[in-house]
């Protein structure tokens, strides 16, 4: 049985939930969506090994949801 490599996966979640700290959102979205969407390319190539594209998927729609929310509340109210 081969051992299943969720890191990049689990990594996007797990940042995409930094989005309620303040000035850092930014950073950890960005940061999560690049690892979101390497465990999907991942997953893509080697399914067997890279199973939980759950994990993936959310921190990517997370990340997306941080970075629109926080570039829209700075331009409409500014630094």
């Amino acid at each position: 049985m081969a051992t299943q490599d969720n890191f990049y996966s689990k990594t996007s979640f797990y940042l995409s939930l930094g989005f309620w700290v303040p000035l850092f959102n930014i950073g950890f979205a960005i940061v999560s969506l690049w690892f979101g969407l390497k465990a999907l390319r991942l997953a893509e190539k080697n399914p067997k090994k890279y199973q939980k594209r759950k994990y993936a998927v959310i921190g990517i729609a997370l990340s997306l949801t941080t970075l629109v929310l926080s570039i829209f509340g700075i331009f409409l109210f500014g630094f």
